[in-house]
């Protein structure tokens, strides 16, 4: 019997002596748990009965190891998967930011607003000087710096946004490496536990895959099952148990062909809140699209209002209706037609801008009619949008009215005080912006004042879903602007023609000659009236849809994207300030103390002393009994 409890003694202090040896070399594990050996003593050997040995109490038989325990809290785990999910996010879109912050390069000489500036003082030196060519010769150069530093702007936030496309791709593919792995240890974990074995060390590999899978998407842990673990994204479990259910990319034709996350077997779209790959969707879809949107509104605006005021200038040699821009129109004919679902036949009328023939004199006085003007949304509803008219209105009260309701078409007085509506960015598809859905005007405001619609009432309304609708405008052909290309931005540029001839620079006004209604006499070479209308619309409120200057609205753009950059980089900071109390406080309850782990050591070892003296002297007791016996 004490042989017995003896060598127990020494198997259980051995046991002891090996669990302390591997959390020492497992020290600098970060990975690693503490773990701890639960000593209990073994059943006595006897059990309650009649039939029992008549002794005094049960005779004890040592001890023996309950477990090997993981030392481990599972509310700190889930707290820092929630705050490593934070991280990663916020982690992700301050790298982007910054790069987007640094693509703008500003302030500094070479950037869009310098190059805006000095366009704008060059166009003022030659409304001064407007018969020397060298102040042409200016104005062409500084147009053609600031197209080329717009398109420049342009390739480097399109490179980041298929940049941010391509990391989505990876980081679905890592994810499902991740989850894959996860299934496997829940495997072998439940192998393991089903021949009464401990698996620690595969439950700390199985704990870090969750807290690296934390950081590349939002997930959630459930253990309510002893039997499997659990891993959700939002309601949909990615792993359970021994199951696994993988992610997918798609190519999405309706966000320019760029991925999408669906759940691989069901093709149902995976709602990612979270993680790296909810930082890269928020900003790809977000701050890249919202930035390359606004550089494609700034250029065709600055585009189109130039050309504006060019159309109806003159050049030295009195030549007229030259293009300052370039402005490549997504239609291949004048009549607007487009092919826009790519089915082989035009569908849309892609129409950006018309202007009416009529001159409003006065913007203040009343109007006298009455009537409703009819707009469609630009986003995926495209609700019908109705602004009435009355009597007391003034066309500037109507042209607020428009611009309030925010339907995707803003209305201002152009530089020949006829009203002008012009289409904005699309809400619903990148392919769709700058295209005016749907005019329609029940009364005489579009038809009789203004001259954009030829007849009022549903039957002379303007509608894009139908082809060569064109006609419905009573407009004449110059004063429409067709869609531009996608992504004006990139393809902005001076006309080639004005490059290969500066004379056609438009400095000059006109003269209406014979009551034409049209400008078809030039000033002269030495008028420079033209040239300083240009210079004006630096101060003028040419961005109509957010009220500002061409100046104004380039500022909010570096404004939203400094404060975008100080939230990202503030949030960051916080995140990793909780990360590392929450590691510190898991530290503190699973992590190696090297003193404590010695002490450890030194006692179990003087136990297993113990227990060989306790086999020696019983061995001693034996030898005693042996030899007497054999007197």
């Amino acid at each position: 019997m004490g042989l017995e409890i003896g060598r127990k003694g020494l198997s259980v202090h051995q046991q002891a002596l090996n669990t302390t040896g591997h959390n020492i070399s497992n020290a600098d594990n970060k990975e690693y748990s503490r773990q701890r050996v639960i000593m209990t003593s073994a059943d006595p050997i006897y059990n309650p009965s009649l039939n029992r040995a008549n002794s005094a109490g049960a005779i004890g038989q040592g001890t023996v190891v309950a477990s090997i325990e993981r030392i481990r809290d599972s509310f700190i785990d889930d707290r820092i998967i929630d705050e490593t999910n934070a991280k990663g996010y916020w982690k992700t879109r301050d790298e982007f930011i910054y790069q987007v912050e640094k693509v703008y390069n500003e302030p500094s000489d070479q950037s869009i607003r310098s190059n805006m500036d000095k366009l704008w003082v060059a166009w003022e030196e030659l409304s001064k000087y407007p018969e020397e060519r060298a102040t042409r010769e200016v104005v062409k150069e500084r147009a053609v710096s600031l197209s080329n530093e717009i398109q420049n702007v342009f390739r480097q936030l399109d490179k980041l946004r298929t940049n941010s496309n391509s990391q989505i791709e990876h980081k679905v593919n890592q994810i499902n490496l991740y989850a894959s792995n996860l299934r496997d240890l829940n495997v072998r974990i439940v192998k393991s536990e089903a021949v009464g074995d401990s698996p620690n060390d595969l439950l700390d590999k199985r704990d870090a895959l969750i807290e690296k899978l934390s950081s590349l998407i939002d997930v959630s842990v459930s253990r309510s099952d002893e039997d499997e673990i659990m891993v959700y994204i939002g309601s949909e479990n990615l792993v359970q148990g021994e199951v696994f259910r993988p992610l997918a990319v798609k190519f999405d034709p309706e966000n320019n062909g760029l991925y999408k996350i669906e759940w691989k077997e069901t093709g149902t779209s995976v709602k990612v809140k979270g993680g790296e790959l909810g930082g890269l969707l928020s900003v790809r879809d977000g701050v890249l699209k919202e930035n390359i949107n606004d550089l494609n509104s700034f250029a065709i605006n600055l585009t189109d209002l130039t050309n504006e005021v060019h159309n109806d200038g003159f050049g030295r040699r009195g030549d007229t209706n030259n293009a300052f821009f370039e402005n490549l129109s997504l239609s291949d004919n004048v009549e607007g037609n487009y092919d826009l679902n790519n089915d082989g036949q035009k569908d849309v009328t892609a129409i950006f801008k018309v202007s009416g023939r009529n001159k409003i004199s006065d913007t203040t006085a009343a109007i006298g009619i009455n009537g409703v003007l009819t707009f469609n949304t630009n986003d995926e509803n495209e609700s019908t949008v109705q602004v009435s008219y009355r009597e007391k209105d003034t066309i500037k009260t109507v042209m607020k009215k428009i611009n309030d309701r925010k339907s995707g078409v803003v209305a201002y007085l152009n530089h020949n005080n006829q009203l002008s509506l012009k289409s904005t960015v699309a809400k619903d598809s990148d392919n769709k912006n700058f295209m005016i859905r749907h005019l329609e005007d029940s009364g005489q405001l579009l038809v009789g004042v203004a001259g954009i619609l030829k007849q009022s009432g549903a039957q002379g309304a303007f509608d894009y879903k139908r082809v060569n609708d064109i006609v419905k405008f009573a407009s004449d052909r110059e004063k429409i602007t067709l869609t531009p290309r996608f992504n004006p931005a990139a393809r902005m540029a001076v006309d080639k023609g004005l490059l290969a001839d500066i004379d056609k620079i438009a400095a000059a006004k006109g003269k209406d000659l014979g009551g034409t209604g049209d400008f078809n006499k030039t000033n002269g070479i030495g008028d420079g009236s033209n040239a300083l209308a240009m210079a004006k619309l630096r101060h003028g409120v040419t961005m109509v849809d957010t009220n500002t200057t061409f100046s104004d609205f380039y500022t909010s753009i570096i404004s939203r994207i400094g404060s975008q950059g100080e939230e990202s980089r503030d949030r960051l900071s916080n995140q990793e300030s909780i990360l590392k109390n929450l590691g510190n406080l898991r530290e503190s309850v699973s992590g190696i103390n090297l003193d404590e782990e010695m002490s450890n050591m030194v006692a179990f070892q003087h136990g297993y002393n113990a227990a060989a003296r306790v086999i020696s002297t019983m061995d001693k007791m034996l030898e005693t009994i042996i030899n007497r016996m054999g007197v």
